[in-house]
């Protein structure tokens, strides 16, 4: 879809553009995960220094309701300000709350013998990310045994970013906190993917890594996906993180 392909003659956009984030940097491996850490928090005003800079209005800011959600969100929120911009109160979204990564993987341990459960696997990124590959595959498949079935959390989260859409409005621009689990279910009807090709993509998303969906009344497409051109900046390279 592209942004002049639906244009009122006159030159008003019919096109709405909503930019999906992943929290800043959570304390992942630690008791409290759904803490925002320090170098989160700068990632967050990285992204809104960036956004001030290319000239972009103040806008709508929604978050998931998980902590690390809200915290991305008015972190992103108080960048804005400080920089003069009139930004209006973060609005809590239910229904993008991220999967338990550490019961699925403890659950598809149980159910595949010889796979790692979340304690075997968590200190070691490299075993972990095949883990999480292989339990993320099983879950959007067949299933987990013991462990929600995905339909019902793809469906959620859909259903969550449908009704953000629709708040949104005709021709404008907001910004949306949640996390990459979320973002990626939530995206899958528009990019028509089936559920393991959309959720394989989270396991590369960056910390507050923007994808942009664009849409109409009657359509919707993905634009990009986990871009970080505002992390990609000279003295800004050491904020580029995963995990």
């Amino acid at each position: 879809m592209a942004a002049g392909s639906h244009e009122r003659a006159g030159g008003e956009s019919t096109v709405s553009a909503l930019h999906l984030v992943r929290h800043g940097q959570a304390a992942f491996g630690t008791a409290d995960y759904d803490r925002l850490t320090p170098l989160g928090a700068e990632q967050c005003a990285a992204l809104a220094r960036h956004w001030h800079a290319l000239g972009r209005a103040a806008p709508p800011i929604y978050s998931g309701s998980m902590r690390r959600h809200r915290d991305s969100a008015q972190a992103f929120a108080d960048a804005l300000r400080g920089l003069g911009a009139a930004v209006g109160p973060v609005e809590t979204v239910p229904g993008l709350e991220e999967y338990d990564h550490e019961a699925l993987l403890d659950r598809h341990a149980a159910a595949c013998p010889g796979a790692p459960g979340f304690a075997e696997c968590w200190r070691d990124r490299r075993v972990l990310h095949a883990a999480l590959s292989r339990a993320l595959q099983a879950w959007t498949g067949e299933g987990v045994a013991g462990y929600p079935a995905f339909g019902t959390f793809r469906d959620r989260c859909a259903s969550a970013l449908g009704a953000v859409m629709s708040a949104v409005g005709r021709g404008r621009e907001a910004v949306l906190f949640a996390s990459a689990g979320s973002i990626s279910a939530a995206m899958q009807p528009v990019l028509g993917m089936g559920g393991w090709p959309a959720m394989r993509l989270t396991l590369d998303f960056y910390n507050t890594g923007v994808s942009r969906l664009l849409f109409t009344e009657v359509a919707a497409s993905v634009e990009s996906v986990n871009g970080i051109a505002h992390l990609e900046q000279p003295g800004a390279l050491h904020l580029i993180t995963k995990r």
